[in-house]
């Protein structure tokens, strides 16, 4: 049997507590998407899908940009073939659907389903 587990990287204690903050932050921002897309006032879910994607599509092109230049993004969209569409399409799906579902229930429930995907998940594999 083959091992398909990465080896692990070196990397430096200043590297690794960036890293450890990044997903500290990305968790908290995350957190709060419930309660901030209750606070909009939109006149449907649809207009509030419609903008989130529009900040989240300019937002990240322009930090790619400035990670790696025009050349190294248009490389990157361009080498991401199928398997970074399909990424894209259920990204988008799941984004979508979080913010419909906050017009039908509470956020409380939302978070409820979402926490219960990695064990669904787990049950499949």
């Amino acid at each position: 049997m083959t091992d398909t587990a990465s080896s692990p990287i070196a990397v430096s204690p200043r590297e690794e507590r960036v890293g450890f903050l990044l997903i500290f932050l990305s968790a908290l921002m995350w957190s709060f998407g419930g309660a901030i897309a209750r606070f909009i006032e939109a006149g449907d879910s649809w207009t509030v899908v419609f903008w989130r994607s529009v900040w989240a599509a300019a937002f990240l092109v322009c930090f790619m940009i400035w990670r790696d230049g025009w050349h190294g993004t248009v490389k990157l969209f361009r080498g991401m073939g199928l398997p970074g569409l399909a990424v894209a399409f259920c990204f988008a799906t799941a984004s979508t659907c979080f913010v419909v579902a906050l017009a039908y229930t509470t956020v409380a429930n939302i978070l409820l389903m979402q926490a219960g995907v990695p064990l669904l998940a787990a049950l499949f594999a």
